[in-house]
């Protein structure tokens, strides 16, 4: 969770944007956007957003193999010529 002491007004932001984009930049720390002293946003820097987007594409394909592992250890699988031919069939492939 985002640390809740870097929160400021969505009004503070917008006045000060570049002061607040170089800070984010330099801590690389979640900045919490507020509107009527709610949380309404969180900003990240890039490379924060880009290492977290990373984590989660491997997260995904990682649940997808154990998936996988667990559909051919049921026994729930096809012979790929069976899969071709369905596919050759309904989608010319």
């Amino acid at each position: 969770m985002a640390n809740l002491t870097n929160s400021h007004s969505l009004t503070d932001f917008q006045r000060n944007a570049r002061h607040f984009i170089e800070s984010l930049n330099e801590t690389q720390e979640p900045m919490l956007l507020t509107v009527n002293g709610k949380v309404q946003a969180v900003l990240v820097d890039p490379v924060t957003y880009q290492q977290t987007e990373e984590q989660l594409e491997r997260a995904r394909l990682i649940a997808a193999i154990r998936e996988g592992e667990q559909a051919i250890g049921e026994g729930r699988t096809r012979p790929a010529e069976d899969v071709f031919a369905e596919l050759q069939t309904k989608h010319g492939f």
